[in-house]
């Protein structure tokens, strides 16, 4: 082999290193990127759980029948007093009779 070939050989040995060390620098930088995504992404999971967690106990109370009569007071409502319940007067239904086939009654 001439010195022109191993010059030539050399030159692309070291091109072909070069883009070996570069894609490989690329490769732990996406794989570094991709694990800070996942960690911001399992951080985020958990304080979501968190937070199913608190409004979950949160429902529990605020459905208990003390809190509700408690919030119902607050708002100035009382309970019924059936003196003072007085039913509403509903008109009767009007009742129809179908009409006869052929038109007559």
């Amino acid at each position: 082999m001439s010195r022109a070939a191993w010059g030539f050989a050399a030159l692309l040995a070291g091109a072909l290193l070069f883009v070996s060390a570069l894609s490989l620098v690329t490769a732990q930088h996406r794989a570094r990127s991709l694990f800070v995504d996942l960690e911001r992404a399992q951080a985020e999971a958990r304080n979501r759980d968190v937070e199913w967690n608190r409004l979950r106990i949160e429902l529990a109370r605020v459905a208990q029948p003390a809190y509700v009569e408690q919030a119902a007071r607050q708002l100035g409502l009382r309970p019924v007093d059936t003196a003072r319940t007085v039913p509403a007067a509903l008109p009767a239904p009007a009742v129809t009779t179908p009409a006869a086939p052929g038109g007559a009654q």
